[in-house]
């Protein structure tokens, strides 16, 4: 037909950017073998002459699925879903589609999930797992896994090491004169939250003050709300949450309650996700969710060694949610 254009290829792209046609064809389908300056190089030509791969011919090639999943235990916690964006971010720069999957906390349909998108996928981003150690070896047998914020030997695995931010936080917490500081935990089945209770009870031990830890929660905004009353029963004058959603609740609560953040409690959080929407600003650890999650897809499609773990610090990040405790 007259004046049709004709798609753009792999030769156009090629000779616009330089490069031989093999190499363009590897950007899209092994960029861990290329140099990021060529791969960028690459990627920007392909966009300027809206070069679009056929990622399904390719997989018929190449006998790898055009797509990966990503499975979370919770879809609508910020947490995750900045998590999520940043995976998809990546993932769209290598012409990769995204199944996601929410399993609602449960470790059994995480594992039929997993046994799904074995069957529909290249590999899986496995994050906050809630299955145990036995059950995701086996998984992994099944498909290419990469943890997020879950150890496991002999598997790949992006996680935040809290571990010193928390001590400082504590540290600092107790130079300001509290002593009856208590832990408001996560759910029962997260690893995260099992290292975060390790650490602030090791700290304690050595350095006092006396850690209370709450009743488990579900990691839910309710959740916070309802903790409030067991705080102010206990007298207790600092409270660590989890993450940034259980403290906002917990704000929340001990406001309906008559009490005011910072003057009679403290809070603290965990991963910078809603701190400034809470008033006051919520002092928490910054997360770098989003770090976590370019670097869990890229090491998927990277074929890490299995004993690759890589570890995120964490860091303290001060608003108005902390101070001395009331007389």
């Amino acid at each position: 037909m007259a004046g049709r254009t004709r798609p753009t290829t792999l030769k156009d792209v090629a000779q616009a950017a330089g490069v031989s046609i093999s190499t363009v064809s590897r950007v899209f389908s092994s960029p861990g073998r290329i140099s990021p300056e060529t791969a960028d190089r690459v990627r920007e030509v392909a966009r300027r002459l809206r070069f679009s791969p056929n990622v399904m011919a390719r997989s018929l090639i190449t006998g790898t699925s055009p797509n990966i999943g990503v499975v979370v235990p919770d879809i609508s916690n910020p947490y995750m879903t900045t998590l999520l964006k940043a995976a998809q971010k990546v993932s769209r720069q290598h012409s990769i589609g995204v199944f996601v999957a929410d399993t609602d906390d449960d470790a059994e349909i995480e594992r039929q999930v997993c046994e799904q998108f074995a069957q529909q996928t290249r590999g899986v981003v496995l994050c906050a797992p809630r299955m145990t150690t036995p059950q995701i070896r086996e998984v992994s047998r099944l498909v290419p896994l990469v943890l997020v914020n879950r150890i496991v030997d002999g598997l790949p695995s992006i996680y935040t090491d809290s571990r010193a931010a928390l001590r400082e936080l504590l540290d600092e917490l107790v130079t300001l004169g509290h002593q009856r500081i208590a832990y408001l935990p996560g759910p029962v089945g997260s690893w995260s939250n099992q290292q975060r209770a390790r650490t602030l009870a090791a700290r304690c031990r050595t350095h006092g003050p006396e850690l209370i830890r709450l009743p488990t929660t579900t990691d839910t905004y309710a959740d916070g709300i309802a903790a409030a009353s067991s705080v102010i029963a206990l007298g207790i004058t600092a409270v660590m949450a989890f993450d940034d959603v259980l403290a906002a609740g917990l704000v929340e609560g001990l406001r309906r309650q008559g009490k005011s953040v910072p003057d009679d409690v403290s809070v603290t959080g965990h991963d910078d996700i809603l701190s400034e929407l809470v008033h006051p600003g919520l002092t928490t650890l910054a997360g770098q969710s989003s770090e976590v999650g370019q670097l869990a897809i890229a090491q998927l499609l990277d074929a890490p060694s299995p004993d690759q773990s890589v570890a995120v610090p964490a860091a303290v990040v001060r608003r108005s949610s902390i101070g001395a405790p009331a007389s």
